[in-house]
């Protein structure tokens, strides 16, 4: 069983991540254009660039945002109880899994989303807001991996081990990245399902923070359905932004 002091710095952190990530989000909204018509400057060109880039990068957050979600709800019940249950050590094992997989794509992420804010006006509080980010979240998986086994292999968020890819990163090629994206999705929504039907899934404690309005589950609703990953801008999920 993993030591309790540890999950909840790890849950800290966590909640300090989701939060990063969402005042991120807000800051990315997209700046109003000047007005009146003008010929584009170069500035303004390479500015569009990365406008158009932002929205790819916006959906690895909001993926990261779920798997951490799901991480806070499997460690919130395994510190919830005297002693756990090996289903729910099972359950927050998975969610540590699939949340390096996803914070391993993070990190790329947000690299790429440092190059398109340089230049837009008034990015100060965005590239604060990215630091403050892979800070947390290279402390988050270095917490992740020192409370994991290490057998020699990484685990592919479906459990199977995966010996070719020993710093847990996602392959570079387009189809290795779709085939990561596709197994996380598909862990997380399996994630979900398992922690939904757990018997003492409604009484896990909050976190405290505010995100869940004091139900184990009403933070989750508008994260972990299929539709979350398609646009950042839905509605069902806006209405969890700190």
């Amino acid at each position: 069983m993993a030591d309790d002091s540890s999950d909840e710095d790890l849950a800290r952190l966590v909640t300090d991540l989701v939060r990063t990530l969402r005042e991120l989000e807000d800051e990315l909204e997209p700046p109003r254009p000047d007005e009146g018509p003008r010929l584009p400057t170069p500035r303004d060109l390479r500015r569009f660039a990365s406008e158009v880039a932002i929205p790819g990068f916006i959906l690895i957050l909001e993926t990261n945002i779920r798997a951490l979600r799901l991480l806070q709800r499997a460690l919130r019940l395994a510190d919830g109880a005297e002693t756990a249950s090996r289903e729910t050590e099972q359950l927050r094992e998975r969610a540590k899994s699939a949340s390096e997989s996803t914070l391993s794509r993070l990190d790329e992420a947000l690299v790429g989303l440092q190059d398109a804010v340089e230049g837009r006006p008034n990015d100060d509080e965005a590239a604060e807001l990215l630091d403050d980010a892979r800070e947390l979240r290279a402390e988050i998986q270095r917490r992740i991996r020192e409370s994991t086994p290490d057998d020699g292999a990484t685990r592919s968020p479906d459990g199977d081990a995966d010996e070719s890819s020993g710093d847990g990163r996602a392959d570079a090629d387009g189809d290795g990245d779709d085939a990561v994206s596709v197994d996380v999705d598909a862990e997380l929504e399996s994630i979900k399902r398992d922690l939904d039907d757990l018997p003492d899934a409604d009484d896990a404690p909050t976190d405290g923070e505010g995100e869940e309005s004091g139900n184990g589950d009403a933070g989750d609703k508008s994260d972990d359905g299929p539709s979350s990953d398609a646009s950042p801008d839905d509605g069902s999920d806006g209405s969890n932004r700190e």
